[in-house]
């Protein structure tokens, strides 16, 4: 993609609100390390919560209307699921279903239109999660993570140079 391609960046000044509460500058090395050491020590198991999300990422799916008028109202509770799974995964070490998930979103982010191959992206991503979520595959997943990242990437490419009319 070109620079001449980009949208424009819309700048948006950040609240000193925030700061004000919290202050500024560096963080205690210690309190670091103490927050590193709960987050290690963490032995919650992210399957039902993963589940759960991915329940409710199908039953947003499903309640997509063929052809609505207003994509991006229409996908939102998709987007919603798909943003949960993204956030949730990092930090439970399950670094493939992040990466696909922030393909996912990308993808659902910057539709102008909704149908049944836009639905088929989805629902195979949903599918791909499930699977990866029942063998417990933390991580990148090695060859195989890169080759379903790969895929998924390639689909939604497709699908919009399909929409774009573009044949690459």
């Amino acid at each position: 993609m070109s620079d001449s391609d980009d949208k424009p960046t819309n700048v948006i000044k950040a609240s000193r609100i925030l700061q004000a509460k919290v202050g500024s500058g560096d963080i205690d090395d210690n309190k670091i390390s103490k927050s590193q050491t709960v987050l290690d020590s963490d032995s919650t198991d992210f399957a039902p919560i993963a589940h759960d999300i991915l329940d409710r990422l199908e039953t947003a799916l499903k309640n997509v209307p063929t052809a609505p008028d207003d994509v991006k109202q229409a996908i939102q509770p998709v987007i919603v699921e798909v943003m949960q799974i993204k956030g949730n995964a990092a930090m439970f070490s399950y670094d493939l279903v992040g990466n696909l998930a922030n393909i996912v979103l990308n993808f659902l982010e910057t539709l102008e239109n909704w149908d049944n191959d836009a639905h088929t992206i989805v629902d195979a991503h949903l599918k791909t999660l499930r699977v990866i979520m029942n063998n417990q595959m933390k991580g990148d997943g090695g060859a195989y993570g890169q080759s379903l990242t790969t895929e998924l990437f390639d689909a939604c490419q497709r699908y919009a140079n399909k929409q774009t009319g573009r044949a690459d």
